[in-house]
Parts: structure tokens; sequence; C-alpha cells
């Protein structure tokens, strides 16, 4: 039984090995990898796993995830296809300090998802997010980006997928030449899930260098911070983790929600 590969047919096994020369991007869900550091050239995140069938409404949810890029020199970029991140009944809002010179809370008193940026032991904040409206990339300065997921409020609502790429600046090398002068690694170029890793198409384009099979992708009509890094606000907020997180049954979506706008814009991420 050991010899029998040996026996393959020699294009049998060179499929093989580039098969495993050229890996996909990886899907994840931030509750199930709560309070790690995830390191790679792409991922695929949505918020749990039920994402687009569920919501999220666990309360008093603390969950943070670390994400560092694949190489040293690398930077991170976040891109949301969909976001959704809200609290039907918010808590209560705490008293304002007296003379309290830091701004308030945007998100206050709902749920909210915060990103920071720098190493697990100084971060920096770059939020908080909330809402119905798809955010801005976010752009690390550095190697590190985290994410923290809050629940404030009774009934707390979040369904969100992002795209996560390790991409860097300057003199290429191996990694692919963006259209827009990113370079992100070979291993995200024509990848089946359509992750728009350039951030302006060209890694999913039908024409030169990349020269994907089908139609190719239409750049990211979301707001782009491809300029430099997102600028942080004042709020500084603990990181942390509350254990086993749990999503409840289907509720009805806020007024005025399309689900088949949700939908369109997921399409082909269910692994």
């Amino acid at each position: 039984m050991e010899a029998c590969p040996l026996h393959l047919p020699q294009r049998l096994l060179l499929l093989g090995v580039a098969a495993l020369a050229a890996p996909v991007p990886h899907t994840g869900d931030l509750v199930d990898l709560c309070g790690q550091t995830w390191q790679g050239a792409g991922l695929l995140l949505r918020s749990h796993p039920t994402s687009r069938r569920f919501y999220f409404v666990a309360p008093h949810t603390d969950c943070r995830l670390w994400l560092r890029a694949a190489a040293p020199g690398d930077r991170i970029r976040f891109q949301f296809r969909f976001f959704l991140v809200y609290s039907l009944t918010p808590a209560s809002p705490p008293p304002p300090a007296p003379n309290a010179s830091s701004p308030a809370d945007p998100c206050a008193p709902g749920s909210y998802l915060q990103f920071y940026e720098g190493p697990p032991g100084a971060p920096r904040p770059l939020g908080p997010l909330c809402g119905l409206t798809i955010p801005a990339p976010v752009v690390s300065s550095g190697d590190f980006l985290a994410l923290r997921l809050v629940t404030r409020g009774r009934q707390p609502r979040v369904d969100f997928v992002g795209e996560v790429t390790s991409f860097r600046l300057g003199s290429c090398g191996a990694y692919f030449p963006c259209r827009n002068g990113r370079c992100i690694p070979p291993s995200l170029v024509c990848d089946h899930w359509d992750m728009d890793n350039c951030g302006d198409g060209s890694d999913q384009a039908s024409w030169p260098p990349a020269n994907c099979r089908g139609p190719s992708l239409a750049p990211s009509k979301a707001a782009g911070t491809d300029a430099g890094t997102s600028q942080p606000l004042t709020l500084s907020l603990a990181l942390g983790s509350l254990g086993t997180l749990g999503t409840a049954a289907e509720r009805s979506p806020p007024a005025g929600w399309d689900h088949e706008r949700q939908d369109a814009a997921l399409e082909g991420t269910a692994s």
C-alpha cells in the first residue's frame, strides 16, 4: 500500500503538487475564533457560522480576534461585503462623567464592532462601527489588525462578512502586482470566492496579468482607504473574551432592510 503512489501517472502527481502549492483563501467565523490570532494571506471572515440565515443575538458578548499579515513587512486590509451591527433594545447609557474630555461613544448604547491595530500588547483603536451601512475598508499601518465584537442591550443583532487581505507596497517580487500599486500573495489571485483582494478588481480580472476565467470582478463600490490607514478615534476599549457564544432563531430584519440585497452581496460565500 505504501508504494501505490509511485504507480500513479506522473501527470496526476504533478497536479497534486500544484494543488498543495496554491492554497485558496481560508474561511472562518469570528465567534469561533474568539481570543485567537489568525495569520495568513487571505481570509473570508463571517460574524458567526449561521450568517445569512440567522442573526447573532448572544447578549453580553465581548469577543476579539487578532489578524496578522502573512509575512514581515506586509499589512492587513479588511473590506466588508455586508454589515449589520446594532441592538433593538439598547442598554441604558451611563451618565456622563463630570468634565469629561473624551468624545461620546457614537454607537452607545447599542452593539458595535471595534478595530484595533498594533501588536496585542499595545493596541490602538480604529472605531467603533455600528449600524446598517457598509463601512469603508480598514487598512493597518503594520502587520497586526484586531476586531472586537461587543453586544449590548437585550436584543443585539449582528451579521457581517468581510475580506481579510495581506498585502505590501513597493516592489512586488513574487507577489501579484495589483493595478492600484498594491502587491498581494499569488494564492489570492483568481480565488473561487471572488474576493477583491487588490481592492480594484485586478486580481479577479479576465485580462493580464491575472487572466482569470469567467466574468471579471468589478472594482469595489465601497469607500476606500487606499491612500493610507484609517484615522483612529480617542475611544479606547479593553480587549477580552467571555467564553462560548451562541446564536438564536431568525428574527425579522430592521425596517427598510432588503434581505435579497444581503443574499446577492454574499453569493458564493457559503462553503
